[in-house]
């Protein structure tokens, strides 16, 4: 018996042993190797635990139980198992039933300085720069507590002594949103949340806050909450409310609010908020866009404007569309979208439609006065790709919409517009084919009445064309070549056609006097010369048709084997045929009692050809004058002279059927012959088709002085600068026509003058005599006759035109806007801020470079028009711009001019920018609008920078397009 109570006493020590092991293994385990180690448990159990006594207690004490300053610790969460906590777990089983209180994904967890684990209260505390991760859940603090009884974590930052302030505080992430905190309760399983001290980054926004609370759904629930765009600790300004609702990640919706500003809070509160985040890809969200208000004394009275909806359609496309409406009944809608396809193309398209009624309560009804205004604005640029490319950059508009809709001061003084749409593709190495739709716009002139000022007279272009060629090709050398002289021959061909459509309808001039007969057919003697320009609408349309023309050409281009003649001379041989395709003939018939010949127009298609052959030679030689000053070394002028001749055989013969001859009387009663295009009929500009020689001849300048350098050290002893780019004078002589063989003489010159004066001259002189017509009372031309003007007292040449430009500009070094930093192709968001430049590129005007400190441009521009006889027309005018960088975040932008021809200053322009960090200021005053019919006029706008809040601004404006103050 007692050998048996001693081996019963025996195996109960062992046991009581071996528990107290494992029980004390269980509460206290810790790792001593160097080495990062994370425990991945599935946590679950249905008791309750909120007591942090150990927190308070670990936090006042100030020790560590398990010892600190070890290296990274890491532990399992060991699964607790409520039926059974004695069963072993059995490798080999597999348990197909879930338990649902099971948690979904693998907790992991570690620490830097300790982890303790408790095995009573089943909780883990891990201290210093402790981590937790639960799927997309990442929590980082100085300390977390984790308890798998109630699935919860805790965390908080612990007071530093030395800095005398809380350290590591909580950063909870929960997917691509991140979340500063002072203290955090996260469930893992109710996926609900309580934290103290809130500050998360929504979009251009961020949120902070005293108490949250997080639901399931991702909904956050703030009280005594602040809403900024600001970055700063101390925020420049904030929107205040007791409560507010963050929704999903999608916007905030906010009780009673107010703005603070600068901590002064605002007497003006609201009742609600509403503040939508954009989506991700900056594809924003749909809302509503809020008008702008105010008078506008020149006609259409008070406003609501620019008010509407914004669709945020996709990341790739959005829409956006507003409205305008008048007190005096005038109104419009616009719509206006930007796309984007990465690596692709990108654009903008904006249709705008306004209907203006007249202030006069008698014109309105009466119906008068009321004009319609339209805009469409389509800009697409495509990304170099593949062998094809489409591009648009139109900007259509009716003749008076700049006038009484833009806002732009630039926009409202042009007075022409061009638009086009073309598409390009080759075809291997060899073909090509291109397709473009053009409008040009001319807006007339600003009409006498005073009461209107309204532009009159606009003219409209409408074209199409297309064109394919085949590149030149060198048939005798298409494998290479030896060198051979006959190899460098080349040959292509070129085909285009153009159909034109305009609103300014001019009649031919049939009268006898120009074509030496008479025709039978009935013309409008009234609008001879005189260009009558309709309205381009749909009613003017089949007008308008009558005189559009279709035209198709086609050339072969060919470039001939050149050589040298005394090792000098470069001689140049020229052939080239070319010819034009027409979709109607015409034919002519003489009557033999009037004497009159008859055109009947013949829907026939035809084409005409010519050709020529001619050569070039062309040398250079110089001149150089050797001063020997200090610096001044020598002057060096190189001349270009160059002599080309061209023949053109004749092409009125029957043979070719070009032309048709027909045989008139004359004043004189004699039989006379004339050759009549069966193309081009009997209009303005209409070749004869005879045979031309022509002698082309230039002459072609240059200057440019060798200095000495100013260094010892510098790398060439001698430098180069440019005294005169480039003077050239040219013209032709045409030695087989009847009359004025010489060709009218031009001059152009250009250079630079130092480092930054810019000087550009043109002039063209008439060498031919003019005579008065006596029957013109008035400024007149006169007649050019077959008669030099040297030879009838009228001087060497009669002047025709004048120009001449100078201009200079002058920045501080290092302060070139052209230049831009390199792309660094490691950086993920390289492409983002390359279509950020290309952007800024092409709207300068949006965007202010606090950057360089100053620049200043100065420009005079000289113009003197005097045709034949008459009185010389004088334009003569300097502008000035620039700006001045007074401080890092503070602008000042001049632009102004004079015109002496009317004695009175150009538009001019100030402007104040200044950056007040999450705030724009800007001030422009226009002293001088240039028009008598508009007043000065200011803008003064106080506005946040983030689009969100584009609507918490402050604005005074008087704009130029109002002709009184208020």
């Amino acid at each position: 018996m007692l050998k048996l109570k001693r081996k019963a006493i025996i195996i109960s020590s062992v046991v009581a042993a071996f528990l107290l092991f494992s029980t004390l293994a269980c509460v206290q385990q810790r790792s001593k190797g160097s080495g990062k180690n994370k425990s991945k448990q599935a946590v679950s159990s249905s008791e309750k635990q909120t007591s942090d006594s150990l927190l308070t207690a670990n936090q006042k004490s100030g020790t560590d139980t398990l010892g600190t300053g070890e290296g990274r610790t890491s532990q399992p969460l060991t699964p607790a198992d409520s039926l059974n906590k004695n069963i072993s777990a059995d490798s080999t089983a597999a348990d197909t039933i879930s338990n649902p209180d099971d948690l979904q994904n693998v907790v992991e967890y570690t620490s830097e300085d300790s982890t303790i684990m408790d095995a009573v209260l089943k909780q883990v505390h891990l201290y210093g720069n402790a981590e937790v991760n639960y799927g997309t859940i990442n929590l980082k603090a100085n300390y977390i507590r984790l308890n798998w009884v109630t699935n919860e974590v805790y965390a908080i930052g612990t007071y530093d002594s030395t800095s005398k302030k809380m350290v590591g505080d909580p950063i909870f992430q929960d997917g691509p949103e991140t979340y500063n905190t002072k203290e955090i309760r996260y469930n893992f399983k109710s996926q609900k949340a309580l934290i103290q001290g809130i500050v998360t980054q929504e979009g251009d926004g961020n949120i902070r806050g005293e108490k949250v609370k997080k639901d399931a759904e991702g909904n956050f629930y703030i009280r005594h909450s602040m809403y900024t765009t600001c970055n700063l600790t101390h925020p420049h300004y904030f929107i205040n409310a007791p409560k507010i609702k963050m929704v999903n990640k999608k916007q905030v919706i906010s009780g009673p609010f107010n703005l603070v500003i600068s901590d002064v809070p605002l007497p003006i509160a609201l009742p609600f908020g509403f503040f939508p985040f954009p989506k991700k890809k900056e594809s924003g969200t749909s809302g509503i866009i809020f008008p702008t208000y105010g008078e506008e004394p020149n006609g259409r009275g008070f406003y609501l404007r620019e008010g509407g909806y914004y669709f945020a359609i996709s990341e790739y496309v959005n829409a956006i569309v507003t409205g305008q409406i008048y007190s005096t009944g005038s109104w419009g809608l616009g719509v206006a979208s930007t796309y984007i396809r990465r690596y692709q193309y990108s654009g903008n398209f904006a249709l705008r439609f306004n209907k203006n009624k007249p202030s006069d309560e008698v014109d309105r009804l009466l119906g008068r006065g009321v004009t319609n205004d339209f805009s469409v604005v389509w800009s697409h640029a495509p990304k170099p790709r593949g062998n094809s490319q489409f591009s648009a950059n139109v900007n259509v508009s009716s003749n008076s919409y700049n006038q009484l809709q833009e806002f732009n001061t630039n926009r409202y003084i042009s007075n022409v517009a061009s638009s086009s749409v073309q598409y390009n593709r080759t075809f291997g190495q060899y073909a090509r084919a291109a397709a473009s739709l053009r409008v040009n716009q001319n807006f007339g002139q600003k009409a006498t009445n005073a009461d209107t000022a309204r532009r009159v007279g606009g003219k409209t272009n409408v074209s199409t064309d297309f064109s394919f060629g085949i590149n030149q090709i060198a048939p005798f050398a298409l494998k290479g070549g030896r060198g051979k002289w006959y190899e460098s021959f080349r040959l292509g061909l070129d085909f285009s056609g153009n159909y034109a459509l305009t609103n300014s309808l001019t009649a031919i001039d049939t009268s006898f006097s120009r074509l030496g007969f008479q025709i039978s057919n009935t013309v409008d003697t009234s609008r001879v010369g005189i260009a009558k320009v309709v309205p381009f609408n749909l009613n003017n349309l089949p007008d308008m048709l009558k005189d559009a023309q279709f035209t198709g050409r086609y050339s072969l281009p060919i470039s001939l084997p050149n050589f040298k003649v005394l090792r000098f001379v470069n001689v140049t041989p020229s052939l080239s045929l070319q010819g034009e395709v027409f979709t109607k003939q015409y034919n002519y018939s003489v009557d033999s009692l009037t004497n009159r010949v008859r055109i009947d127009t013949l829907n026939q298609a035809g084409t005409e050809y010519s050709y020529n052959f001619g050569a070039g030679v062309n040398t250079r030689f110089y001149g150089t004058f050797f001063i020997g000053g200090k610096r001044l070394e020598a002057i060096r002028h190189t001349v270009i002279p160059s002599l080309s001749f061209t023949y053109t055989p004749d092409f009125t013969g029957d043979a070719f059927g070009f032309y048709q001859k027909v045989s008139v009387r004359n004043r004189k009663d004699e039989i006379q012959d004339y050759s009549l295009s069966r193309f081009r009929g009997i209009g303005t500009g209409v070749g004869n088709g005879r045979a031309s020689s022509v002698i082309s001849f230039s002459l072609n300048n240059s200057f440019e002085m060798k200095l000495k350098s100013k260094s010892d050290t510098a790398a060439t002893q001698f430098e180069k600068i440019s005294l005169l780019d480039n003077l050239s004078v040219g013209g032709s002589y045409n030695l087989l026509a009847d009359s004025l063989n010489l060709s009218n003489i031009t001059v152009n010159a250009n250079a630079r003058v130092g480092r930054n004066l810019n000087l550009n001259f043109n002039m063209n002189l008439d060498p031919y005599a003019y005579e008065a017509n006596p029957r013109v009372l008035s400024n007149q031309v006169g007649t050019k006759v077959n008669r030099y003007a040297i030879t009838q007292g009228q001087g060497l040449a009669k002047l025709q035109n004048l120009g001449f430009t100078l201009g200079t500009s002058f920045s501080p070094k290092g302060s070139d806007k052209t230049k831009t930093p390199p792309v660094n192709g490691a950086d993920p968001n390289a492409e983002i801020k390359q279509e950020q430049r290309e952007y800024i590129e092409q709207n300068p005007e949006l965007y202010v470079d606090f950057n360089v400190p100053w620049n200043l441009s100065l420009n005079y521009n000289f113009g003197l028009s005097k045709p034949g006889l008459s009185k010389a027309t004088l334009i003569q005018a300097v502008q000035a711009t620039g700006d001045l960088s007074l401080s890092k975040n503070f602008k000042v932008s001049v632009s102004t001019g004079f015109d002496f021809t009317a004695f009175s200053p150009t538009i001019t322009q100030l402007t104040l920018y200044r950056d007040l960090h999450c705030w724009d200021m800007s001030f422009s005053w226009t002293p001088f609008a240039g028009s008598a019919a508009r007043v000065s006029n200011y803008n003064f706008t106080l506005k946040v920078k983030s689009a969100l809040l584009q609507d918490l601004k402050v604005t005074r404006r008087r704009s130029f397009y109002d002709r009184s103050a208020y």
